[in-house]
């Protein structure tokens, strides 16, 4: 019941709070939204490599497993775990707030799309879409998150798997 009323309580201040940091680049926790299909919440490492940037689960607000990627066209990719799997990756860094080329993997139906991502306050606007250009697709919001705030939700240490990155 405490865990049901603090997640809620986090939800809430994230929504409805106004604290807009001062954010200079996208590495760092980010609270995802709402999977359609699953209806559940994440929490998402974005880091740097090879300068691009990379996104990968590490932990589902609902503490439940992560479960597998069972919906990849690529079968010797099903048994890979969802936690730790790269979804979000090769975005370039086009001006402060804006990142392009990047692509966008969604375990629910195991189609990458074309992802660009645009960094305003402590939210990140992903425009995830089937064209390039970004006007066959959709909006999605994720929050930024302290790094002492996803502590309680971080049971392990969650490596990326990068295995499922088209080049």
């Amino acid at each position: 019941m405490i865990k049901i009323v603090f997640i809620n309580c986090l939800l809430l201040c994230l929504l409805f709070g106004n604290n807009c940091r001062n954010i200079n680049d996208i590495i760092g926790y980010w609270l995802s939204p709402k999977d359609e299909v699953s209806g559940r919440s994440s929490i998402v490492k974005i880091v740097k490599k090879d300068g691009k940037y990379f996104g990968y689960k590490v932990a589902f607000l609902d503490s439940l497993p992560g479960g597998d990627d069972a919906n990849n066209e690529r079968y010797s990719l099903r048994d890979r775990s969802i936690l730790g799997s790269v979804y979000i990756y090769n975005l370039e860094r086009n001006s402060n707030n804006s990142y392009i080329n990047g692509r966008y993997y969604d375990f629910s139906i195991g189609k990458t799309f074309h992802a660009k991502v645009r960094l305003e306050c402590d939210r990140l606007i992903f425009i995830v879409s089937v064209d390039n250009i970004g006007m066959l697709g959709s909006k999605k919001i994720y929050q930024y998150l302290d790094k002492g705030d996803v502590k309680f939700y971080i049971k392990e240490n969650v490596e990326a798997d990068f295995s499922g990155i088209d080049n």
